[in-house]
């Protein structure tokens, strides 16, 4: 069974499922047989033209590989003035809803705000906070607004977060690579030594995960 890299910006060699982060500036693309995700990222907002990458992310979206929106979303640590990365967000959310598509989300201290505009736009799509990296009392209140977590390298090494990891659902769970050099092999590997369970088992666990929400580069839903 192969295992899920969720989100990386390089393409590894092997025989895994990763999907490539596209910048929307750098659409379209058309590396065959690749899946991938494209978004604004909000530390892009203030050098590209935005509306012109919101269209180059609708055009993306005739593409069956392209599975998701983002990594797109909030980040309080920068300057980018908050209300308009709020702005941008919510018309990828927008993009994301017309073509069922799930969000790969970049989140940074603004965990509150991410809860918020899910509330308020009533969204039933995926909600996928990449690099996840909160504590035990975020990740339980993500958890009860049904977010999705993917972790990387630094989340699992980080002993203080180990509680956070062992609340998230399994079937809410994905890893990533992001930009980092390590093998998703290696991650997978960690996160089943810290979980005790078998490096299978995990592998089945979020492949299931991954099948739940895509098929064929389209959302799959329950209803």
């Amino acid at each position: 069974m192969q295992q899920i890299n969720l989100h990386t910006h390089q393409i590894n060699l092997g025989t895994n499922i990763q999907i490539l982060n596209v910048f929307a500036q750098n659409l379209p693309f058309s590396i065959a047989d690749q899946l991938f995700s494209a978004g604004l990222h909000p530390w892009h907002i203030g050098k590209v033209n935005p509306d012109d990458c919101l269209l180059a992310i609708e055009k993306a979206t005739v593409h069956e590989n392209l599975l998701a929106i983002g990594e797109c979303g909030l980040d309080r640590s920068i300057n980018e003035i908050f209300a308009i990365q709020e702005l941008y967000f919510k018309r990828q959310i927008e993009i994301a809803e017309k073509y069922h598509k799930p969000l790969i989300i970049h989140c940074v201290r603004a965990y509150p705000d991410l809860i918020r505009m899910k509330k308020e736009l009533k969204s039933d799509i995926p909600w996928i906070i990449h690099g996840y990296n909160g504590n035990l009392e975020t990740t339980k209140s993500l958890n009860s607004h049904d977010f999705y977590f993917s972790v990387g390298e630094s989340f699992l090494t980080d002993e203080r977060k180990r509680e956070s990891f062992h609340e998230i659902p399994f079937d809410h769970l994905f890893f990533e690579t992001d930009d980092s050099e390590i093998s998703i092999q290696k991650i997978y590997l960690f996160a089943a030594e810290i979980l005790k369970t078998s490096e299978d088992l995990l592998t089945e666990a979020i492949f299931n995960n991954f099948k739940t929400i895509f098929r064929n580069g389209k959302l799959v839903t329950t209803n």
